[in-house]
């Protein structure tokens, strides 16, 4: 392959000059650098403009920011590019809203009459009203990520997904209420399809992924944290049964509408303590499972003969995740500062103050969010995998697939996506 050279827009207008390799199959490493200054920019823009247009804007901030995101990573020496557009996104929205408000109101009303006849069938249509929502939640899920691709190409080519988003989202339903009945031991299961299935329907060009791992693969890495959970909650279950805790808790209650908080406060910090222990341990599971779940992901996953392997590290998942929390309690800390001495000095503006702590929280934590964890996150697993050649995706050629012709509607309606 000659060497050229490619200029590519980024989300600001300047152009990237990327420079391709002269033999196929080099620069294999995937890399991923992006401006953070650029990225913050963009995201405190797309939060007052989404407040001022009252939430319209988004779907021209989330093609701003995508852009921005998506021109950062690297294969081999050529860049990503995102080809979605603000009016795709916001017509899907609009037909999903159509589509989605008759629905869940039918639905709605169809539950509500049924828990009108005994107790045990106002229990069963509250479980069937979760099971609506959670089917629709993972068929809006499916074609985002449909979407997305779709609009994502690399040296002109486009990635996109096939299969099919009912059979996906039933499928997701079946295992996770197996998931539910065997107290967890069929979520390797669960998670078994979900990657089989998106990643067997994904296509770059006229070639293929290929996902070969096996349930029992991921068994072994989920097994352990299985078993600790089960543990865990019956040793709190146990606890509870056995102790005073619930009768503390109900006088706890009591004193609280009394106004004894400092009372209420020692009979229910045991339990409070025993919750944010378990909570943490419960978290630290997840962050285990999932690292080792891509890594055996990346070793199972191959395209048209080129594959791929991961060598990312716990530690460094980890240490992402505490920068974040520490400077969330840190920046919540200095605001919760901030507002006491406000209040000490003018106490009558402490009855908008709590509207404000919320509003600044959801935009500060989210911001933090994207700069300090996703970046973060996506650098270090973009350096910690490794294509053994490029040679497949160069080769590969352009599809004739029908792409979705509008955004991704249900997914962005019910509120599916980090961004």
């Amino acid at each position: 392959m000659s060497s050229d050279t490619d200029s590519i827009p980024t989300a600001r207008g300047t152009p990237i000059t990327t420079v391709a390799t002269d033999d196929a199959g080099m620069g294999r490493t995937l890399s991923y650098d992006i401006s953070r200054r650029q990225v913050l920019v963009r995201l405190v823009k797309n939060k007052i403009f989404g407040l001022l247009t009252l939430g319209i804007y988004r779907f021209w901030g989330k093609t701003y920011l995508r852009q921005l995101l998506w021109q950062g990573l690297k294969i081999g020496t050529d860049r990503l590019e995102y080809r979605g557009t603000a009016k795709e996104l916001f017509i899907g929205f609009l037909i999903a809203l159509i589509i989605l408000l008759p629905l869940l109101l039918l639905s709605s009303f169809v539950i509500e009459l049924l828990a009108l006849t005994s107790e045990t069938i106002a229990i069963f249509s509250q479980l069937l009203n979760f099971a609506i929502l959670y089917t629709l939640w993972q068929f809006a899920r499916y074609r985002l990520w449909r979407y997305r691709l779709s609009r994502t190409a690399w040296r002109g080519i486009r990635f996109y997904l096939s299969g099919r988003a009912t059979l996906y989202a039933l499928n997701v339903l079946v295992r996770t209420v197996a998931s539910f009945v065997t107290l967890g031991w069929a979520y390797p299961w669960l998670r078994s399809y979900r990657l089989q299935y998106q990643l067997n329907n994904t296509h770059f060009g006229d070639g293929r992924f290929t996902y070969a791992g096996r349930t029992a693969g991921l068994y072994k890495i989920y097994w352990p944290a299985i078993l600790i959970t089960q543990l865990v909650i019956a040793s709190a279950l146990g606890y509870l049964a056995t102790s005073d805790v619930m009768t503390l808790s109900t006088e706890a209650i009591t004193e609280i509408g009394d106004g004894n908080f400092t009372m209420a406060g020692k009979d229910l910090g045991p339990v409070y303590l025993g919750g944010f222990i378990a909570m943490c341990a419960l978290t630290a599971f997840i962050f285990v499972t999932r690292v080792w779940e891509f890594r055996y992901l990346a070793e199972n996953t191959s395209f048209m003969g080129a594959r791929f392997s991961s060598s990312l590290r716990l530690r460094s998942v980890l240490f992402i995740s505490l920068i974040l929390i520490l400077l969330i309690i840190g920046g919540l800390i200095a605001f919760g500062v901030m507002i006491t001495l406000v209040i000490m000095w003018q106490s009558a503006l402490a009855a908008i103050l709590p509207f404000a702590f919320l509003l600044i929280a959801w935009i500060g934590i989210d911001i933090l969010k994207t700069l300090f964890f996703l970046v973060p996150l996506v650098k270090a697993i973009c350096k910690s995998t490794e294509i053994d050649t490029l040679v497949p995706f160069e080769e590969a050629a352009a599809n004739a697939e029908k792409s979705p012709s509008y955004g991704e509607g249900f997914a962005d309606a019910m509120d599916v996506g980090a961004f």
